[in-house]
């Protein structure tokens, strides 16, 4: 029985987690790369500038199965903590969360038209006007 369940859990996950992530920003943007830190404390409003000192726009297709891997992997945060997490900044004035879009190609807009939005999108979806600054 507990085999089966395994099996369950792990056909899940990579169903779940099956494609991979790009964290994106355009590459007109000047920043050589941010770390997994760097990129948490960006994505959760602790800080609202990039090294260089420039103001960050944050961006994110509204997408569950999308946001779900991007902020267990990057932020250590599952939906439930991330609802929790998000209700605590707003109600104290302290962040927003990311705006929301309907599709990658409202992302890749945003990035082709400002050089400091970052967003996380399927790799597959990475172009010439982006450079990665992670995979996950």
């Amino acid at each position: 029985m507990l085999y089966f369940k395994i099996l369950i859990f792990l056909f899940c996950s990579i169903s779940l987690y099956g494609e991979n992530l790009a964290i994106v920003i355009s590459k007109d943007a000047n920043i050589g790369s941010l770390s997994k830190k760097e990129l948490s404390k960006i994505f959760l409003s602790k800080t609202r500038k990039l090294p260089s000192g420039e103001k960050t726009i944050l961006i994110e297709i509204n997408d569950k199965k999308i946001q779900s891997k991007f902020y267990q992997t990057i932020c250590n945060k599952n939906e439930n903590q991330l609802r929790k997490y998000w209700t605590k900044m707003i109600f104290t004035g302290r962040g927003q969360p990311p705006k929301k879009v309907k599709s990658v190609d409202e992302i890749i807009s945003y990035i082709k038209n400002n050089k400091n939005v970052i967003s996380y999108i399927p790799l597959k979806n990475v172009d010439k006007s982006m450079q990665i600054l992670m995979v996950i």
